[in-house]
């Protein structure tokens, strides 16, 4: 007797049927259906994807996406008006998608979707943002000259309170500057220059009596501004008070305070030449571990992620670093050599700036403007 065996799967998501055929010689004795429940425990009934809409250019989209008591990590995919456009694992309950390549003033719809075979399936909610048409921004620009005689001005550093309320530091020389006045006093040049709204004011700020070409400038608020090049000022609104010099390094290119930023006058950052980063916590200076002897030149953050930037202009090559729990290091470095493009990890020349958008744009440039994505 011969008998022999086939099984036949037909998946419809709750349930198989197998199909059993017995074959006993030459005669056919039964055909068994035999149909089994699927033993997968349903998803709990409190999953939840929330995707929220965040920010839009002309071009990008950023949105927001958020899990709830959903199993991490898992696949999601990304649908751009019902079309799939990302497939990819999250790891966070708390997420940032970024979307490119999108045309200036055009609405698009946005929905998440877990995958039946990861944690049962899930669908979010559906967004809609309206990329900024590239027409809908006509800027005015000024032009304001400080300066003259014949020594050479310049400014290096600006913060923006308010827009009646604009500093800038440096070293301006004008035509009544640098000689002796009628009483024989030497005649200094300015370091600052503020707008009050309708005019700009140049102006001389000391620095423990003394006067030096300023380097940076800060401002929490009117009343809270530091001004800096190797030591630090503080003006409160009513007088300015000379701090210590932080804790920098020196590699014989000067000791400057090129750069100021922070949360507070009790929390902020300062960052200089020798690769020299500290930290002001209202009382005392931390010296902090940058892994770099670099010219330092700017410094952002929002919330915890703090960037710098800085390189060499001998060597005409640039370097970034972040903040982690030991100190500084690098996560970029640049190269002497023009590359082609800007989504390898190298640029070409020292970077001179650093600034983070709120939706998780990481822009650095000097002789070029870079961007990338950082995580919010």
């Amino acid at each position: 007797m011969k008998i022999s065996k086939r099984i036949i799967r037909l998946n419809n998501s709750q349930s198989f049927v197998s199909v059993l055929f017995f074959h006993v010689c030459l005669f056919t004795f039964a055909v068994l259906l035999l149909t089994s429940c699927n033993t997968t425990e349903p998803p709990p009934s409190n999953q939840k994807l929330t995707l929220t809409a965040e920010d839009a250019s002309c071009t990008e989209a950023w949105l927001n996406l958020k899990t709830d008591n959903i199993s991490l990590p898992t696949e999601i995919v990304l649908k751009q008006n019902d079309s799939t456009i990302i497939t990819a694992n999250i790891n966070s309950s708390d997420t940032t998608l970024y979307i490119e390549n999108l045309l200036p003033s055009q609405t698009y719809t946005f929905q998440t979707i877990i995958p039946a075979q990861q944690n049962g399936g899930q669908a979010s909610n559906k967004v809609s943002i309206t990329t900024m048409d590239t027409t809908s921004h006509n800027f005015t620009w000024e032009t304001f000259t400080f300066g003259g005689g014949s020594s050479s001005s310049h400014l290096s550093d600006v913060t923006i309170i308010n827009e009646n309320s604009i500093w800038a530091v440096g070293e301006i020389h004008t035509e009544e500057t640098d000689q002796f006045d009628s009483n024989g006093v030497w005649i200094k040049p300015y370091n600052a220059v503020h707008w009050d709204g309708k005019n700009w004011e140049l102006k001389r700020v000391f620095i423990n009596g003394y006067f030096y070409p300023l380097y940076s400038i800060y401002a929490f608020d009117e009343n809270d501004i530091w001004f800096a090049n190797l030591s630090l000022i503080h003006w409160n609104g009513k007088d300015y008070k000379f701090y210590t010099t932080p804790p920098l390094n020196s590699t014989g290119t000067g000791w400057n305070i090129n750069s100021i930023w922070g949360k507070s006058s009790k929390d902020f950052y300062v960052v200089g030449n020798g690769g020299s980063i500290a930290h002001y916590n209202g009382n005392s200076w931390r010296k902090i571990e940058s892994s770099t002897k670099a010219i330092l030149s700017d410094i952002y953050g929002i919330n915890n992620d703090i960037y710098v930037a800085g390189g060499s202009n001998i060597a005409y090559t640039g370097i970034l670093l972040k903040e982690n729990k030991e100190g500084f290091s690098v996560i970029k470095e640049g190269t002497s050599q023009y590359v082609d493009t800007i989504f390898t990890p190298y640029f070409v020349g020292s970077l001179s700036s650093v600034w983070l958008s709120p939706t998780g744009t990481l822009y650095f440039g000097g002789q070029a403007l870079y961007k990338n994505k950082y995580n919010k």
